[in-house]
């Protein structure tokens, strides 16, 4: 009891508070804003990895699609693998306009390039445009019989 009456009689001489009172307040007020700073770099950052992943892989399956178009006149005249340029570019796009996408698509002889781009929302830190624009390229070569030893 003798600690309480202390601490009253202190209060009632009008004691001022010390002049750092605030400083854990304003400690803790910027570690929150660090903190949500960080937790939005690390939400963002694995949607960006994420979209761009998934994005990766559809250009692959369009480059696959493409190479499935191969020439099979020339083939059977001449044994040369090659690519019907339009039947593989036509196939690859289709692949890709399932996600609503459009892609450049290049056939050179046996191998079909593909690139795609899209926007990306960016979800917590979004200042300034609010999206960030992702692209991924694949590449895929048709070949034609055994290949083996090659």
């Amino acid at each position: 009891m003798g600690l309480l009456k202390a601490l009253a009689s202190v209060r009632r001489r009008g004691v001022e508070p010390r002049a750092d009172a605030g400083v854990i307040s304003l400690f803790v007020a910027v570690l929150f804003v660090a903190f949500l700073l960080v937790a939005g770099v690390v939400i963002d950052s694995a949607e960006l990895r994420g979209q761009r992943r998934a994005l990766s892989d559809l250009a692959r399956q369009a480059a696959r699609a493409a190479v499935q178009e191969v020439d099979v006149g020339l083939y059977r005249l001449t044994g040369k693998v090659a690519l019907d340029a339009d039947a593989a570019t036509a196939a690859a796009r289709a692949v890709v306009a399932r996600s609503g996408l459009d892609a450049d698509v290049t056939i050179r002889g046996d191998r079909a390039a593909v690139a795609l781009s899209r926007p990306v929302v960016v979800q917590v830190l979004g200042l300034g445009s609010g999206s960030v624009q992702i692209s991924a390229n694949a590449e895929a070569r048709a070949t034609w019989g055994v290949t083996a030893g090659r």
